[in-house]
């Protein structure tokens, strides 16, 4: 199964495209901000990342 991580700070953006994404049968990470990312990132292996362009 296909591993995607979502990096947004909108809450309600992330939510709906997590729900999206597992509704298909994908195993979804969301996260908030490039630091938690970079955290998952070394823990796991992502076939995609979904990231907003403008993070702080």
């Amino acid at each position: 199964m296909s591993r995607i991580l979502i990096v947004e700070d909108e809450l309600v953006i992330r939510a709906a495209l997590k729900r999206l994404l597992e509704k298909h049968s994908y195993t979804v990470d969301d996260v908030g901000s490039v630091a938690e990312a970079l955290t998952l990132t070394s823990k796991y292996q992502y076939d995609l990342i979904i990231s907003d362009l403008r993070l702080p």
